[in-house]
């Protein structure tokens, strides 16, 4: 298994009506790292937190935990591993 625990790489999303919410974003967390997320209003900090989970799935890009790729078939196990609360 890989040192991080979360990546994300060339993340794009566009809401339905053309809003664009993500353009290209990458980074690792890795084990034992803190990370705060922090924004303006409509910034992307909850479409972000969406991806992760599983709940959206990017226009374009990839997010993985773990080596486990955010995709349809494989939302049990991630959703094991990581959960949202609003």
């Amino acid at each position: 298994m890989s040192h991080h625990i979360t990546e994300v790489k060339d993340l794009y999303y566009v809401y339905p009506d053309g809003q664009e919410a993500l353009n290209g974003l990458s980074f690792r967390i890795y084990h034992g790292e803190s990370v705060g997320i922090v924004g303006a209003n409509g910034a992307g900090k909850s479409t972000l937190l969406m991806l992760l989970v599983g709940v959206l799935f990017p226009s374009k890009g990839e997010v993985r935990i773990g080596e486990i790729p955010v995709v349809k078939k494989t939302l049990p196990l991630i959703r094991q591993r990581v959960g949202m609360v609003f």
